[in-house]
């Protein structure tokens, strides 16, 4: 049908009409791997409505409007199945530009270098209208060449410099060398760590089970609301370091509890307990990769996040509303054994009860994350409710020297 179409006069069919002998009846695009040919059919298969293509052209052919543009007139606005045929087909041969790869070097000088970056193309639209143009007005079967621009990748620099400080948070630890030694351990797996963008990050799958055989220690550690040894004691004060410096970032904490006992080293309610059966979860919600570095000196944990920028004069911070107070309740020392209790109880005179160790008072604590810009709160938004035992008063006993009288001589 299409060949016989090339040889007939114009003859009007509907709102149709088919190009005289001599006119062109087809438009081939050569974008240099291979060429497309355009027909009347083809520009018609990419419409959803036939009616809308038929009131945008006017039921006119490339030819007939190509010969009838006025200078105003626009090739958008002629050529309306042209423009949209080419928006659907130019991605198989536009090339996005490719950035480079990011490589991220903590505590190094610089810290942030980009590589690999490649230069991209599009289509020369203006050129190509212009010439398609030229090309219908003079030639029977007009062949047009496709011409690209090079669009090149954003600079290294702005790269780099869009990379900016989200947080710091540094907490101090205790001198013990074990507890130390897991410290270390655990907080070197985060260094140099990236998250991207939507990313979630499990802190025990990043450091993995505290064992003897992973390198952990024996150290102290909270169970059931008693400090006793155990592997690993000291990790949950790198994982209390990341969570706070997670929520200064404006990460996303999806994860997150509290000890059973009061921690020393942050506030009440901005701790982040973790165990074989607790994790730390957060979520990389910026839109854009994260950059993690750590670091240990002087009993000092840090911990800091690179990231794009959270905006103008924007910070989020932990506060916490105290609920409750628990008052400690009374034990006996672990020295004083169970006779010597039995006995006291038979005979209270006897003894003195001594106050051995001062207990602390247990809260129920509720913590929030807050967003400021400058010094006006945009949101506060509760994260947990947190349930601090208090710890009791530790007493002992001592016997009580017996009271010496003096005793009358006879007569």
């Amino acid at each position: 049908f299409l060949g016989c179409c090339l040889i007939l006069s114009t003859i009007v069919f509907g709102a149709w009409t088919i190009p005289t002998a001599g006119s062109p009846t087809v438009l081939t695009l050569d974008f240099g791997a291979n060429q497309v040919v355009l027909t009347e059919n083809i520009l018609q298969g990419g419409w959803y409505n036939y009616e809308d293509r038929l009131n945008l052209t006017h039921g006119k052919n490339l030819f007939s409007r190509a010969t009838a543009m006025r200078e105003e007139d626009t090739f958008a606005g002629t050529f309306p199945d042209i423009v949209q045929f080419l928006d659907r087909i130019a991605p198989q041969y536009e090339i996005k530009p490719f950035n480079g790869q990011i490589t991220f070097r903590p505590h190094a000088t610089p810290r942030f270098t980009v590589g690999q970056q490649k230069a991209g193309r599009m289509i020369d639209r203006e050129r190509l209208y212009a010439d398609i143009i030229t090309a219908l007005k003079g030639n029977q079967y007009p062949v047009v060449q496709v011409h690209y621009q090079t669009i090149n990748p954003t600079p290294a620099d702005e790269i780099i410099k869009a990379i900016q400080q989200r947080a710091k948070f540094s907490t101090t630890c205790t001198d013990n060398p074990d507890r130390e030694r897991n410290i270390a351990l655990a907080l070197g797996k985060f260094n140099g760590l990236r998250v991207n963008a939507g990313e979630q990050v499990s802190f025990n799958q990043i450091v993995g089970k505290r064992t003897a055989e992973q390198g952990f220690r024996e150290a102290k550690i909270i169970v059931n609301g008693e400090y006793v040894d155990g592997i690993g004691g000291g990790v949950c004060q790198v994982s209390t370091t990341i969570f706070n410096a997670v929520v200064q970032a404006g990460l996303q904490v999806t994860e997150s509890h509290h000890h059973s006992l009061r921690s020393s080293y942050v506030p009440l309610g901005h701790d982040a307990m973790v165990s074989s059966n607790a994790d730390l979860r957060f979520t990389n919600n910026t839109g854009a990769p994260i950059y993690i570095e750590t670091s240990f000196h002087n009993h000092r944990l840090t911990v800091t996040i690179y990231g794009r920028d959270k905006g103008p004069n924007i910070s989020y911070r932990l506060d916490t509303d105290v609920i409750k107070t628990l008052e400690p309740k009374e034990k006996w020392a672990d020295s004083v054994n169970t006779d010597v209790i039995n006995d006291y109880q038979l005979h209270p005179e006897d003894y003195e009860r001594v106050l051995f160790k001062s207990g602390q008072l247990g809260h129920v604590v509720d913590t929030y994350i807050e967003t400021y810009q400058g010094n006006r709160r945009l949101s506060r938004k509760k994260l947990r409710r947190n349930t601090y035992q208090a710890t009791p008063h530790r007493y002992t006993l001592h016997k009580c020297k017996p009271i010496m009288t003096d005793t009358p001589e006879p007569d």
